[in-house]
């Protein structure tokens, strides 16, 4: 439950954020608002201000800003409440298809930037407020093996210590990412602590990114904090220890304790830890039963059953200023924009199943994820996915904003507009196309929760 009322509070506030910037920009140029609502179909409680009514709606998805003069939006009265009196009634200064091109595009891709905003906002705020958090040292634990795939040479990092990048020294985590992304096109040279030189071509920023992603840093299995409750905090496990195996396993890497944890859900397991007793290490054993929770599975986005311990290690953080903090989440908000660009594109050419699109489940699932692992977890998803929700609406879909800008390029290109009823057949086309994908994301959601 409680998931589910967080999932509604956060696609609240993305609607919220989403359709003030509409409404705002439509006041300013002076187009008449009769009804701004939270939720689709028949209104279910409000407040009228003014000439418009504020309103919370009984389909609570999306939401709306219905203005005087929109033609071709006569296929969604019944989504959007009726027509009201002030529609018919509207004064020709105050309708939305008397207004400037440049006014009804920027009152169109105002509820985009709005949302570009406010996830670029949370990714500064989140630099500012935590910082970078970095590894001390720059020994590398493991590269992931589908990115060895793209580049091989990577492999021969596994293990090793990284000295230098392209001749520039590094002793931390943030630094070797640096030395990496900075790089120019070409061979990308490692300088291991071995004496070894190992190079990979790289040709473009995507394969910087790719190399980064691909090294997993080697944190120490030192436990910084346990959790209240958690399965390692009933079985004994303290602050200060260090996890040697599980299972017999041993575990060399805080990544290691997590690989071996998450492939054991609801298992009882003997867990080795070295703690300081009376100023001297001891090795003890501790019996430990996993707890178990919803996770995304990497190969395909499906939600599995995963161990938990409920312990953290311990992550150095760079402290940043106010000019860094922008710039380093405005590059943070590059990324994730790129990464759903991607996304869908992959998805457009058959790169990723279409079993991999994720409808209202998924979202409360992510959501309940992330808010499991933290504020800053949290606020990162919803930075993310308030970006996620500005791209997708500006393709060039009739019924979404990038389809109604679509008919301003078409208005421009023609100098006429559209006449009210192509808009309309376009409309009706579009919305059919959006409620399959709907209907589509929900199935997948399905097939997921039972295994497919």
């Amino acid at each position: 439950m409680q998931t589910l009322i967080l999932t509604i509070i956060v696609l609240g506030v993305l609607v919220l954020v989403h359709e003030l910037g509409h409404f705002l920009t439509a006041k300013w140029a002076g187009v008449g608002v009769p009804r701004f609502s939270i939720g689709l179909g028949p209104r279910v409680v409000g407040v009228k201000i003014g000439e418009t009514d504020y309103c919370i709606s009984a389909i609570p998805f999306g939401g709306y800003v219905k203005m005087t003069g929109m033609e071709g939006e006569e296929a969604f009265e019944g989504l959007e409440g009726g027509e009201s009196d002030l529609e018919a009634s509207a004064p020709p200064e105050k309708r939305f298809e008397n207004k400037s091109l440049p006014w009804r595009l920027l009152i169109l891709s105002a509820g985009v930037i709005m949302n570009f905003i406010l996830g670029w906002a949370i990714y500064v705020s989140l630099a500012w407020h935590d910082g970078i958090p970095t590894v001390d040292g720059t020994a590398v634990a493991g590269v992931d093996s589908t990115i060895v795939a793209a580049h091989p040479e990577l492999a021969a990092l596994r293990g090793e210590t990284v000295a230098a990048v392209e001749g520039r020294g590094v002793s931390n985590w943030q630094q070797l990412t640096d030395a990496v992304l900075g790089a120019e096109d070409g061979e990308l040279e490692f300088e291991l602590g071995s004496g070894r030189t190992v190079s990979l071509p790289v040709t473009s920023g995507a394969d910087r990114e790719e190399v980064v992603g691909a090294l997993i840093p080697l944190v120490s299995a030192v436990i910084d904090d346990v959790q209240e409750d958690s399965p390692a905090a009933r079985g004994g496990i303290q602050p200060g220890d260090r996890i040697v195996s599980i299972d017999g396993i041993e575990t060399p890497s805080f990544d290691r304790v997590s690989e071996v944890v998450q492939t054991r859900p609801d298992q009882i397991l003997p867990v080795v830890v070295e703690r300081t007793v009376d100023g001297a290490p001891r090795q003890l054993t501790l019996t430990v039963e996993t707890g178990v929770e919803k996770a995304p599975r990497p190969t395909d986005g499906k939600f599995v059953d995963v161990g938990v311990l409920g312990v953290g290690a311990k992550i150095e953080r760079i402290r940043l200023g106010p000019l860094e903090s922008v710039v380093t989440g405005s590059k943070a908000a590059g990324r994730a924009s790129m990464l759903i660009l991607s996304g869908l594109q992959d998805i457009a050419t058959g790169g990723v199943s279409l079993k991999a699109v994720g409808g209202p489940v998924a979202i409360g699932q992510l959501t309940g994820h992330f808010a499991r692992q933290g504020m800053s977890s949290l606020l990162g998803w919803v930075a993310l996915f308030s970006i996620n929700l500005a791209i997708l609406n500006l393709l060039p879909i009739p019924v979404l904003d990038g389809g109604h800008i679509l008919f301003l390029g078409i208005e421009a290109l023609r100098r006429r507009p559209l006449s009210a009823t192509q808009k309309m057949r376009l409309s009706q086309v579009g919305l059919a196309f959006l409620v399959l994908l709907m209907a589509w994301a929900f199935t997948a959601d399905i097939l997921r929760l039972v295994g497919f």
